[in-house]
């Protein structure tokens, strides 16, 4: 029920259910009951490796698991042109991620602004995510700008080591791993703690793990990585 442009994959495992929430619970619920709604508006930013994209995936899962058509773009492929915005207004929420990778281009700029207009003459919902706060970006259509500052806006925060530590747990353990405690420390500690990496990691042991058929320990981990 959703649709994505060609290329574009959706991780199964990019869930409402796999999230961790972290300080992020508002937003978090707030997405969650959006299934419920229409013509709802929101504008999500946040700093690299917060969860965005997975945030927007899992929509795209919850809407699908209720028969419901969710458009998602990410408009930072090359491929995804302007073309894309039209006509999408008549699906029940349209979801663009990486729209920082469209400031200051005009075109881009007045498709948006079109959309969001067309969005809300349909009643329907738009979800806006950026790594740009409002006040950070670089609009220059202040027609668009205006449109998206009326926008309920939500920032999402960055992940404590303890969430972190979680994030690693429930990713591995979404994958068929047994991680312990004490060997997601091993790797908290020894990791790149963006989260992009963090996961890029577990999902690299799950097939080492696969292919040696060996439970994941510190000693299996040391065996195989240099860094750690």
């Amino acid at each position: 029920m959703y649709q994505l442009p060609l290329n574009i994959k959706l991780d199964s495992n990019a869930t409402f259910e796999n999230f961790v929430v972290g300080k992020n619970q508002q937003l978090f619920h707030r997405l969650q009951n959006l299934i419920n709604g229409q013509d709802e508006f929101i504008y999500i930013w946040g700093s690299e490796g917060t969860g965005k994209t997975h945030l927007a995936q899992a929509l795209c899962h919850l809407f699908d698991q209720n028969s419901k058509t969710l458009i998602y773009l990410p408009l930072n492929q090359a491929e995804i042109t302007t073309d894309a915005l039209e006509g999408l207004q008549f699906a029940d929420c349209v979801c663009l991620d990486d729209v920082n990778s469209i400031e200051g281009n005009e075109q881009w700029e007045v498709a948006l602004f079109n959309l969001y207009n067309n969005m809300k003459a349909e009643g329907r919902s738009l979800i806006v995510i950026s790594s740009h706060s409002l006040t950070d970006s670089q609009f220059s259509l202040a027609d668009l700008k205006s449109r998206l500052t009326a926008m309920e806006v939500y920032k999402l925060e960055s992940l404590t080591d303890d969430d972190k530590l979680q994030l690693l747990i429930k990713r591995a353990d979404s994958l068929g791993i047994e991680l312990t405690n004490d060997v997601a420390k091993f790797v908290l500690l020894r990791q790149n703690r963006n989260i992009n990496s963090l996961i890029d990691f577990i999902d690299e042991i799950d097939h080492l793990s696969m292919v040696n058929k060996r439970k994941v320990t510190i000693p299996f981990l040391k065996e195989h990585f240099d860094s750690l």
